[in-house]
């Protein structure tokens, strides 16, 4: 009798433990019908609920807006706004591929041990327009972006103010975390990307800026020409425009004497081109030097030094005739004074661009430096020494005023500062063309001012000082007196 007992005990618990198990297993397979409790959709907690109404309760929460911050400043976006929706279909797929993983063998232990799934969080499927995120970012940074400011004109002071720095919205970055918020339920939040930018260094617009504010009030007309001869940034204001060339174009016919003659063994030579460039009564030493190039003819020796202009490519510059000879100069036309609204009354017999004889300064520079394009275009006649010889005689011009100080540009330099420079002027134009030589820095300053009639000297005279005391504090970090 106790062993029948025995066995229909056994098989009493055997069958009590099969169905268990069967219940049991019943249980999980309707538990993967559903989203586990330690998972979570989107961000938001769903667990326990079939996917059509985890699916449900996404989409209730994606429709919510989307609080959005831009540093301190804090936006509410409408997802509506960027036609954002659920993805129904793909997120269905995406939910049904997740539950789908946890049908292996290990997965029922765990159920039966009461051992929950290792927390998950499934992504879902939007669909929204790019182009609405970006046009919606753009206005974002239009209203709160404070872009850089670059060092600005101080007139009172004759100095610059510090830039300042800011802070842009980066909107591929936002754009990339914009869409990802909105495709999360929770939470419904997102912080733009925005870049910080630091003041940005003084820099050659920030002195064309300078030099623009200083000239609003000039009545007449200025033409400048800047040239960072270390970095190759270049500044104009009105470079193109022509003005008269007279006394400036004493540095073509210098150029055009050591192509045609020599320059290095000519002694006298040497000495009548040195008058020429240094003193500026020397009206016998250009015609000289004219009357060479042209083989007795200073008519023709002012068309060699124009022919030679046109060789390196300074189409706007030309000498028609010697500036004293009497007689009627050929017209000509250049890009430069072939236009209507020419103000400048250049003359016809000699005239450049603040941007042609900035060049030619560069090239002579260039050329002393054993480069450039005066080289080329001489194949070998132009030597080194020769455009190193004219450079330094430039340096020797003395021009002053009564009391004996530098004028013009010059009057704008820290003293001991090598300015190799080309003075000029008629009644109605002013000018005067160099090349500063500071060893820590090197640049190219070429200032016209012109006003019909009469353009007084002395106002000239300042306004040279205080457009080269400017150039010369930018470029060489301390203002001269």
């Amino acid at each position: 009798m106790p062993r029948a007992w025995n066995r229909w005990l056994s098989r009493g618990v055997v069958l009590l433990l099969v169905g268990f198990l069967i219940w049991q297993f019943a249980l999980f397979q309707q538990e993967l019908q559903r989203i586990p409790r330690t998972w979570t959709v989107a961000g938001l907690a769903v667990g326990g609920r079939s996917t059509e109404e985890a699916l449900d309760a996404v989409e209730r929460a994606l429709a919510a807006p989307l609080r959005v911050q831009y540093q301190d400043h804090t936006l509410m976006l409408d997802p509506a706004d960027v036609e954002a929706r659920l993805d129904r279909s793909k997120s269905r797929e995406l939910l049904r591929q997740a539950l789908s993983e946890r049908q292996r063998p290990g997965a029922f232990l765990q159920f039966l041990f009461r051992q929950p799934p290792p927390h998950r969080d499934l992504p879902v499927e939007i669909q929204a327009s790019p182009e609405k995120i970006r046009l919606w970012l753009l206005e974002v940074a239009r209203r709160f972006d404070e872009p850089p400011v670059e060092p600005q004109p101080d007139l009172e002071r004759f100095t610059f103010t510090p830039g300042r720095p800011g802070h842009v919205l980066n909107i591929s970055r936002s754009a990339e975390r914009l869409q990802a918020a909105l495709a999360q339920a929770a939470p419904r939040e997102v912080a733009l990307v925005v870049d910080e930018k630091p003041a940005p260094p003084l820099s050659l617009s920030a002195l064309g800026r300078f030099f623009e504010a200083y000239l609003s009030s000039f009545d007449g007309t200025a033409g400048i020409f800047i040239k960072d001869l270390r970095h190759g940034e270049t500044w104009m204001h009105n470079g193109d425009l022509p003005f008269s060339g007279v006394g400036v174009m004493r540095l073509p016919v210098a150029l055009a004497v050591a192509r045609a003659r020599d320059l290095i063994h000519d002694e006298a030579r040497r000495q009548t081109v040195f008058r020429m460039l240094t003193d500026e009564t020397a009206l016998p030493a250009l015609d000289t030097l004219l009357g060479d190039l042209g083989e007795g003819d200073p008519a023709k020796g002012a068309e060699r030094v124009t022919a030679f202009l046109r060789e390196l490519g300074l189409v706007n510059s030309f000498m028609a005739w010697p500036f004293d000879q009497p007689g009627t100069p050929p017209a000509v036309v250049t890009p430069a004074n072939n236009r209507p609204d020419l103000r400048t009354h250049p003359d016809p017999r000699q005239q450049t661009t603040p941007e042609d004889l900035g060049v030619l300064l560069e090239m002579l520079r260039q050329c002393a430096q054993e480069g450039g394009p005066l080289l080329l275009v001489s194949e070998g006649t132009v030597q080194p020494e020769e455009c190193q010889f004219i450079l330094e005689a430039m340096t020797q011009d003395r021009l002053l005023d009564p009391q004996g100080r530098p004028t013009l540009l010059a009057a704008g330099l820290p003293p001991g500062i090598a300015f190799a420079r080309r003075p000029g002027w008629t009644n109605e134009t002013r000018a005067d063309a160099g090349i500063v030589l500071a060893g820590r820095a090197e640049y190219v300053l070429v200032v016209f001012l012109h006003r019909p009639i009469l353009m007084e000297w002395e106002q000239a005279v300042r306004m040279m000082r205080d457009l080269s005391r400017i150039t010369s504090q930018f470029f060489l970090g301390t203002p001269s007196e």
